[in-house]
């Protein structure tokens, strides 16, 4: 079956820019997300189908080789190797062709490297200091060595983890993947922010009323129920990351069972309560 043009797909123009790209693909992606259509394989077959537009062109080399070679025919590979139309094997080695020439052709040469961030600053925005390595000549038979360099890196408010940002450090193209750091007793799971709580085990028989400060700042009070167990995942809706599509994750707190230290006469109390259980 010939597949649609890319830019049909995401119902955008052929000098439709990253942004207005990016955009469309959120809109479709969220509308045919098979978690929003479930057993619909029609929607499914939609998601899968904007997702392999966007891959190609969010990529400037990949669009600009789909833009010259237009709808190539299928005659000479297999169906298997054809996206839309187009030579996958063709936008592959024109890819790698344009990644040798930026590294070992006299062009920008770029390099990927992941930081950590920590949650309150993926959540909040603000400006960290990465230390960057960057390739230095030793000046001899034109040979590198990695050298480190720090750079201040803006980050803006509602970033997700693994985000990646394309920064110009020292005049040399940077890939930065974001990996976010625990803090303050934070830490990320996916797009879900965890935080453990310790309780007592007479407030788990009972039930308590629980607070603490988010990392975007605000409290957040909680109701532990009665009878909680220790280990327990209690999920506060939309309290998480930002998803990247829309939406936000969600906030999991995690109740510990902690032994309280009584004093004679508490722990009297409690040895009568125990008796009466029995």
């Amino acid at each position: 079956m010939t597949k649609r043009d890319y830019y049909e797909v995401l119902g955008v123009a052929r000098n439709a820019t990253d942004p207005e790209i990016k955009k469309a693909y959120r809109r479709a992606a969220q509308k045919h997300h098979p978690d929003r259509n479930d057993g619909d394989k029609k929607a499914e077959d939609r998601f899968k189908e904007a997702k392999e537009a966007y891959e190609i062109l969010s990529d400037p080399t990949l669009r600009a080789r789909y833009n010259s070679i237009g709808h190539a025919s299928s005659a000479r590979r297999g169906p298997s190797r054809q996206r839309g139309g187009v030579d996958l094997d063709d936008i592959i080695r024109a890819a790698r062709a344009s990644f040798h020439d930026a590294s070992g052709g006299g062009g920008q040469q770029q390099f990927t490297q992941q930081i950590g961030v920590p949650l309150e600053i993926l959540i909040n925005g603000g400006i960290i200091d990465v230390q960057v390595m960057m390739p230095e000549s030793t000046g001899a038979y034109g040979q590198i060595r990695l050298t480190h360099t720090m750079a201040k890196i803006t980050i803006k408010k509602d970033t997700a983890p693994s985000t990646v940002l394309h920064e110009t450090i020292n005049g040399m193209d940077v890939t930065l993947v974001i990996l976010p750091q625990s803090s303050n007793g934070f830490f990320a799971h996916g797009i879900d922010i965890v935080k453990k709580i310790d309780i007592s085990v007479i407030d788990a028989l009972v039930g308590v009323d629980v607070k603490f400060v988010h990392p975007d700042g605000k409290t957040i009070h909680g109701d532990v129920p009665a009878g909680v167990e220790s280990g327990t995942p209690l999920r506060i809706k939309g309290r998480g990351f930002a998803h990247p599509m829309g939406g936000r994750g969600d906030m999991i707190v995690v109740v510990n069972h902690v032994m309280p230290v009584l004093n004679e006469e508490q722990m009297k109390i409690v040895k009568e309560l125990s008796n009466k259980l029995k």
